[in-house]
């Protein structure tokens, strides 16, 4: 019988950037990860990666001035 149900680990990536391996990267941070911390992972072990972090590796994303633009110009009297 089970005695631990689901375990959640953030894992350390480097800073990820437009045009980056997201999988090399990605690959790469969880063995580093499973040698560092001593765990392994196991067959059906699930791997969930954030939309943000896919996004900016693909460059779609918007900046703060590029929202703050886009309101501006929706409201030019500043109201």
């Amino acid at each position: 019988m089970r005695c631990v149900g689901t375990v959640v680990r953030g894992i350390r990536t480097p800073i990820i950037k437009e045009n980056d391996d997201l999988a090399t990267i990605v690959t790469k941070s969880l063995i580093d990860a499973q040698e560092s911390e001593g765990f392994k992972f196991h067959d059906k072990d699930i791997v969930a990666i954030t939309e943000a972090v896919v996004g900016i590796s693909e460059g779609n994303y918007v900046t703060v001035d590029d929202i703050a633009l886009d309101v501006q110009n929706k409201f030019p009297s500043k109201n």
